[in-house]
């Protein structure tokens, strides 16, 4: 059980932090924050998130926190701090931010960072219950249940892993799976052993952090593989306030030699919920077919790995669930490819109907991977209601959106 004392010892919480430079004092302007929209895409609600390095405090005895005063208007918004890391040897301390903007297509905004003594007290809609790994997070438009449930072997280990997504939004449908965890990937098979392994498989992995907010609620898990101690694993979700998506970013680093005959990611498995599968291709073109017909189309030319988004969703009934694809990366430490065999996306049936999409890097074929390999993807996995008139556009609007995010820049005074 010692990632439940590692839980407590990294848990960040509300605007603190401790132990910052007694030379700064109230109110004092640390940095100028330009931020500027460059694709012509009014943002509503985006997160900045950044680093900042200060000077350390002696004695460590100062609590300040931080707010963006809006240059033109002397607006403050509070700032969470996400992290912060204390370098005594270089009398550092680097410090992780995040608050919220708003921009007009465009538009270029400056904001002043400053110090502050209050802890400025922000009411959100996202918020988690429990403890460790066992935690249910939610917001307005779904309920995340990362804990585990002794329904069957695949749900029963404390692995952090989500398990069911309740979508909001005015249709309460629970996207679940009768055996298994509706996040099932990253997911391995070493070629010498009978059935694949999944991160699901994990039993309280030994690295753990939990991020905790009025924004950002962030849980950092990292650990060898479940059964396949080559592979040094690491997971990343990211939940946010007033989003109808969270953040997923996965690690698989290769410290050993290994054949694989399967390698997955970015699985979510499902019950029967839906009725078409709809992605968009490298080249622009939307593809939009019933879960029937796909087959006839998909069988011949697979889902490109690196297709911007899919999604699965309910004709009638207009909900919809998906995956928006920000970072596939399997470059390996010396700069070059790391294997693969057959990339492509599947979309495949489970047991009971049930229907599930992933990433394949390597299908079910015998390969060789190197120590020294890597696999690295960040995907957001958003729910939302289809237009009507045009069924996919709300996908759409949020792809250009997360997949172009605003650009910062920081001009920091010096201490």
């Amino acid at each position: 059980m010692a990632g439940y004392i590692k839980v407590f010892k990294y848990l960040i919480a509300g605007f603190i932090v401790s132990g910052i430079c007694s030379s700064l004092s109230a109110d004092e302007v640390i940095a100028e924050l330009k931020i500027s929209e460059q694709n012509g895409i009014t943002r509503q609600l985006e997160y900045i998130e950044f680093e900042i390095q200060l000077p350390l405090s002696d004695p460590l005895d100062t609590n300040l926190n931080f707010v963006a005063e809006r240059k033109i208007n002397k607006q403050e918004i509070p700032c969470q701090v996400v992290e912060n890391k204390f370098f005594k040897n270089q009398n550092i301390v680097q410090i992780r931010l995040i608050f919220p903007v708003s921009l007009e297509a465009y538009q270029t905004d400056t904001f002043l960072l400053k110090t502050i003594t209050e802890n400025s007290r922000v009411k959100s809609d996202l918020s988690y219950t429990g403890e460790g790994f066992e935690l249910v997070i939610e917001n307005n438009y779904y309920r995340a249940d990362l804990t585990k449930s002794n329904q069957s072997e695949g749900k029963n280990h404390e692995s952090g892993q989500m398990r069911e997504l309740l979508l909001k939004m005015g249709f309460d449908v629970l996207l679940q799976r009768n055996t298994n965890r509706i996040h099932w990937a990253p997911n391995f098979q070493n070629q010498q052993v009978e059935y694949y392994k999944t991160i699901a498989g994990w039993e309280c992995p030994e690295n753990y952090r939990l991020i905790d907010g009025p924004y950002l609620i962030r849980t950092m898990r990292s650990d060898k593989a479940p059964e396949h101690p080559e592979i040094l694993l690491s997971a990343n979700y990211s939940f946010y306030a007033n989003l109808p998506y969270f953040k997923f970013y996965s690690s698989m680093v290769f410290n050993q030699d290994l054949v694989l005959s399967l390698l997955r990611n970015d699985e979510m498995t499902m019950d029967s919920l839906f009725t078409h599968v709809a992605f968009r291709k490298e080249s622009g073109k939307i593809v939009d077919l019933t879960f029937s017909e796909r087959h006839k189309i998909l069988d011949s030319e697979p889902i490109e790995n690196n297709a911007p988004w899919l999604c699965f969703y309910h004709a009638d009934k207009g909900y919809a669930f998906g995956s928006i694809r920000i970072k596939y990366d399997i470059t390996n430490n010396s700069g070059l490819p790391s294997p693969t065999y057959f990339p492509h996306t599947k979309i495949s049936n489970g047991e009971g109907g049930g229907k599930y999409w992933n990433r394949l890097l390597i299908n079910e074929h015998p390969v060789l991977v190197p120590a020294g390999s890597r696999y690295i993807e960040e995907n957001a996995y958003i729910v939302f209601e289809i237009n009507r008139n045009d069924k996919l556009s709300e996908i759409e609007k949020w792809t250009a959106i997360i997949q172009h995010p605003l650009q910062l820049t920081i001009f920091q005074n010096k201490n």
